[in-house]
């Protein structure tokens, strides 16, 4: 099994590599197979293979104003859903994400996109929960920082002034 290129890039990112193995199923597989159906391959499969993101974005654009229902909506809100939740993808926008995944769910439960939606989604909050936490650990580690070098250089002026009343006594035992 060689795994291609994308995918190994995945796998760079935590909750998107869980993620994109459980949407992909057989990513690495030299036929790629759809989770949905043995035979039709992931959509986005394609997107991430060749990084052509801003035509994938056109397609999908186009297919979701003039699709007539189920077996052609449903895809195209998936895919959009897609490409604004995929980290590599130029387009990352959470919030759009959510709104065409939400839309897909409201208008196609039955749609077996569907569950690949709220998986998706499922992953983007643990992201974010993620990047939260990343963050607020990040702006303690700065604070702690700061008080490290408060505390030097506290430390610094304490022995400035030991040294000097060293002196001092030294001068007066003279």
């Amino acid at each position: 099994m060689h795994c291609r290129g994308t995918l190994c890039a995945l796998r760079k990112t935590r909750a998107w590599g869980i993620a994109m193995i459980s949407l992909l199923s057989a990513g690495c597989a030299s036929s790629p197979t759809s989770p949905i159906s043995g035979s039709t391959p992931f959509p986005p499969q394609f997107v991430m293979q060749t990084g052509d993101y801003a035509s994938f974005l056109a397609e999908n654009q186009r297919k979701l104003y003039s699709c007539r229902g189920w077996p052609e909506c449903d895809v195209a809100l998936f895919n959009l859903g897609f490409i604004y939740a995929y980290p590599l993808s130029p387009y990352r926008n959470p919030r759009k994400a959510r709104q065409y995944l939400a839309t897909l769910q409201r208008q196609y439960p039955q749609s077996p996109w569907t569950s690949q939606g709220q998986i998706l989604m499922a992953f983007m909050d643990e992201r974010a929960a993620f990047e939260e936490t990343q963050r607020r650990l990040q702006t303690e580690l700065r604070t702690r920082e700061a008080t490290i070098r408060k505390l030097l250089g506290q430390l610094d002026r304490s022995r400035d002034i030991d040294i000097e009343m060293e002196q001092k006594e030294r001068e007066l035992l003279r």
